[in-house]
């Protein structure tokens, strides 16, 4: 397998605007939390609870709508232009109905939340900030229809440029609504709730905008008829998109139960591990753009079934995620305590971060590596089996670990961490020789 210069480039010519985009949103995130959290770390373990478990949820319509992109780069890299407008028809309406019935699960579950063990101040301040979250799902989730749909033919640059311009938004109103700027009310974490919720509202109104006004774009609008709204459209996005939701809910509930052991530990545990997350997350967006430019890479070389070049292209991707890991991993080393101490003034904060810094450097390598491996595999729909690593890695061997380490062994909060170090490196392991097996396969069968 002979990878050259123009696989690693062109992985990075689609990478940076999704990386750009997803820094953006985990820019976001960071700045939210380090606003709330100068307000103390009650609000900013609020804001963690709140956070971990709307994810739980999203992650399952995230899951769905990112199976637009592997099916429309087969179809767009074979020339069926009606059959991408056909699918980008179809995921907009599974979107919407996939938003609204989430919301509705969100705001039913709200009395469950006082159930979690978590400190009943923290439940308190967290769920205004909940419900906010939870209204935003429906725009959210159309945007992503016109993300997917963009990312399938090859164009990642529209939804960095609005992403960007919607987090500037989101950052801006943060400021006036969580501080009371320009004559607006203080309304602490709830501001960050508004600002949010304001900026998602105007995501899918921009892009809608934008294809409608550009010729090249506006042709896939104009193949829409009512008679392609089908079950069986409905159905092939499903198929692909509820082993990806299943994996990524497994993935984030293995992410929660780390974060409501925190909260077992101590109020001061759950806000540095908030810290701590809000910079995975950051390492992790950056990988997710990598992922994402490989996905796109690869459903097109197979759909043109070049399946050597498929491999090149997936591999290149792999490299590139685990060499900005490393970097990542020697920042958290030598950085942790100086990181920390951009969200929070609070001493046992800071400390507690920076020890769990020290443990998220081991599995940085890791992360990066999975996630890009399994945009290789839903570049081809190899969707099914990664679902079943993500349960044997997540949750027969992460959260057993967690819990083994954080508890038993009394290493406290480096130990729950330690759990999600071996859930990540077997599923490494697994997604990467999983799709060693398929592409080598599809070679053998072609030759």
């Amino acid at each position: 397998m002979s990878i050259t210069l123009k696989h690693y480039k062109d992985n990075f010519t689609l990478a940076i605007p999704v990386i750009t985009a997803n820094i953006g949103q985990a820019v976001v995130q960071i700045v939210d939390n380090v606003m709330v959290g100068r307000l103390g770390a009650t609000p900013l373990a609020a804001a963690s609870f709140a956070g971990i478990i709307i994810m739980n949820l999203f992650v399952f319509g995230m899951g769905i709508a990112l199976s637009l992109t592997p099916l429309a780069g087969h179809a767009y890299a074979s020339g069926k232009h009606r059959r991408v407008a056909a699918l980008f028809q179809n995921s907009i309406s599974l979107n919407t109905i996939i938003g609204i019935l989430l919301t509705l699960i969100l705001f039913a579950i709200i009395p469950l939340l006082y159930k979690l063990g978590q400190p009943t101040e923290v439940v308190d301040m967290a769920i205004p900030f909940y419900k906010l979250l939870a209204l935003s799902t429906l725009p959210f989730f159309l945007f992503l229809a016109f993300k997917q749909f963009m990312e399938g033919i090859g164009n990642t640059k529209v939804a960095m440029i609005i992403t960007i311009a919607a987090n500037i938004i989101n950052i801006v109103l943060n400021y006036i609504f969580i501080y009371g700027k320009f004559g607006a009310p203080a309304l602490g974490i709830v501001g960050a709730g508004v600002a949010t919720l304001t900026s998602r509202i105007l995501m899918p109104i921009m892009f809608f905008g934008y294809i409608v006004a550009k010729n090249p774009y506006k042709r896939f609008l104009a193949f829409f008829k009512t008679q392609h709204f089908t079950i069986k459209k409905h159905r092939q996005l499903l198929e692909v998109g509820l082993p990806i939701s299943g994996q990524m809910v497994i993935e984030i509930f293995a992410l929660s139960v780390t974060t409501i052991m925190m909260g077992w530990l101590s109020t001061e545990a759950l806000a540095a591990n908030q810290v701590v997350l809000s910079m995975v997350h950051f390492t992790f967006m950056v990988a997710t753009g990598i992922s994402g430019a490989s996905t796109i890479l690869v459903s097109h070389q197979y759909g043109q079934q070049n399946f050597k070049e498929m491999r090149r292209y997936a591999f290149a991707g792999i490299h590139m995620a685990a060499a900005f890991m490393i970097f990542a991993a020697l920042a958290f080393v030598f950085f942790g305590s100086s990181i920390a101490s951009i969200f929070t003034t609070d001493p046992t904060v800071i400390a507690l971060a920076a020890q769990m810094f020290l443990v998220v450097a081991l599995f940085e390598i890791s992360d990066g590596v999975q996630v890009t491996a399994l945009g290789a595999l839903r570049g081809i729909t190899d969707v099914k089996r990664p679902m079943v690593y993500a349960f044997i890695s997540y949750l027969a061997i992460n959260i057993p670990a967690a819990y083994l380490f954080g508890f038993i062994l009394k290493m406290g909060t480096q130990g729950i961490w330690v759990g999600f170090l071996c859930g990540l490196t077997t599923a490494a392991i697994l997604f990467v020789n999983r799709f060693i097996k398929s592409s080598s396969r599809m070679i053998e069968q072609k030759a």
